[in-house]
């Protein structure tokens, strides 16, 4: 399956977990809130399956949940990449 790079505009694969390492196409936001798509396929898979809720209008259910688990502790997976401000 295919999206697109909205860095590019180009198409690209989705991220395959079953032949894909997943810190080599994302990282979290420096605020731990957001996924990041840090290559192509990794930017074309978090606009097609809507990771962030950006199509949602007034209502963003995921990245609320996220800031309500990173407040507790359970966010984000330890191993995960983050972001600087700067990137």
């Amino acid at each position: 399956m295919n999206g697109k790079d909205t860095q590019t505009d180009l198409i690209a694969a989705l991220f395959n977990p079953r032949q894909q390492v997943w810190v080599e196409h994302f990282a979290w936001s420096a605020d731990k809130i957001r996924l990041v798509g840090t290559t192509p396929t990794g930017r074309a898979t978090c606009d097609r399956l809507d990771v962030n809720d950006d199509r949602y209008k007034g209502e963003h259910p995921i990245t609320e949940a996220r800031a309500l688990w990173l407040s507790v502790g359970w966010h984000p997976p330890k191993d995960d990449p983050i972001q600087t401000a700067a990137q």
